[in-house]
Order: C-alpha cells, then structure tokens, then sequence
C-alpha cells in the first residue's frame, strides 16, 4: 500500500520504537531478590501478587483522576510493603531499583533513528504518542533522546486521555497540525494504536516485530514486520 497524501507520522513509543528485553515480573524479581532479606518471610510470588494487584488499582486510578501517575506508582509499591507487612520505607528504593533495571532493559530499534530521520528531511512532521504514567514514560524518552528525533511527544497522562480513546488522538492531531487523514499512525497493538487511531479518522499501519499478528483482521499492506518498510509506503524509499 502507499500512503501518497502523508504531512505527518506518529509513532506509538514502546515495542514501535522501543523494546524490553525485561518484562515487569522479570525487574520486579531482580528487586525482590536485591531487598529479599528486608521482604523476608515474604517470598517472590507473594511480593509479585501483591505487586501487580496494587499496580492494577492505582493504574486505574490515575485513569480516573484520583491520583496523579508520580503518587499512583509511589502508592504502588508502599501499599504492596503495607499489606505484606514489610517496612514502607523500602518502597524509594524499590522504586529506584526498579527504574535503573527498566532502562537497562529497554533499546531502541535498530532501524528507529535512521527511518525517522529520513522521514523529518523529506518534510514530514512526527510524533509520539504513548500510553503511561507521565513520570516513567518521559524517564524512557530522555534516556533514550528520543525527543530530538521528533517534533512533539505526547504521553496519555498529561492529556487525560488513554489509547484506543478518540481524545488522545484529537491531541496529537493538534500538535501534528494538519487534517487527520493526513496522519499516518504506527503501532504494535490491534486495539490501541490501529484501531484507535482509524476510528480517529487517522491512517494507521500495525507493526509487528516478531510476526505474533500476522492473522490480525487488517487491510492488506496495513502490516509491516520492521519500520524501514514504511519508507517506501511513503515514496521515501
């Protein structure tokens, strides 16, 4: 497919321009492990329960307005100390470790930079748009100096407003200031960024690094495996 009448190229962020070599249970036993002889009796799987239960609550209620992302994630971790009756004052540096160990773990693809500048020197405006708490995505963004390879960057939090929902796009419409059928969005998840960003009335493209999704009930052309793929779909090839 090419994509002929394109101003504009948004990127979701993590597994689209980033990706984890770590999962979340993964840094979250390297933490356990660091503070086991402070968290015992407690062993890993009754930390990990307790951890991701109060991840869960406190992710929605930053969603919901009820606390910003920064205290959320702060609660987090105290609440899970609190209910497994370990010392509260451990959770900075849970945290901290937590942190050092996500960014160990995260790389930008190989083909990232290189794609994204070709697009900016043919004239093409581009964007980030990801989902999170503002605190750890913009940790990731500046690790990474991913906002010198973009024009604007926008995180859920910040606009109160989450993919797959239409205001988060409207966001990012306005920052990329042109029409939206003049925007090209690139994600990994079917939901979220594809099917988010088409009901925005955005054109969209599902990225698949590893060919999880190749049976995703998608346009033909609309899958691609790497993003130097999308050079040529915007004649830039």
């Amino acid at each position: 497919m090419r994509f002929d009448a394109i101003d504009a190229v948004l990127f979701d962020m993590d597994e689209t321009l980033i990706y984890h070599t770590r999962s979340f249970k993964d840094i979250a036993r390297e933490s356990y492990e660091r503070y086991a002889a402070e968290l015992k009796p407690v062993t890993f799987e009754e930390y990990w329960t307790t951890l991701w239960g109060k991840a869960t609550d406190l992710w929605f209620m930053m969603i919901d307005g009820v606390l910003p992302g920064e205290e959320a994630r702060r609660y987090t971790f105290i609440n899970t100390l609190r209910a497994l009756d370990a010392d509260p004052e451990l959770g900075p540096r849970l945290i901290e470790h937590t942190d050092a160990r996500m960014l160990e773990s995260t790389h930008v693809m190989d083909d990232a930079f290189a794609v994204m500048n070709q697009m900016r020197e043919a004239g093409l405006r581009l964007g980030i748009v990801t989902n999170g708490y503002s605190c750890i995505q913009r940790m990731k963004i500046d690790h990474h100096k991913l906002n010198g390879h973009v024009d604007f960057t926008i995180v859920s939090e910040e606009v109160g407003a989450h993919k797959p929902e239409p205001a988060i796009f409207d966001a990012a419409v306005a920052q990329a200031a042109c029409k939206p059928e003049r925007i090209l969005f690139v994600g990994d998840t079917l939901e979220n960024d594809f099917l988010g960003a088409r009901n925005a009335g955005l054109e969209a493209v599902l990225i698949d690094h590893d060919a999880t999704r190749a049976d995703s009930p998608i346009e033909e052309g609309r899958y691609i495996r790497r993003l130097t793929e999308l050079l040529p779909m915007l004649g830039l090839a």
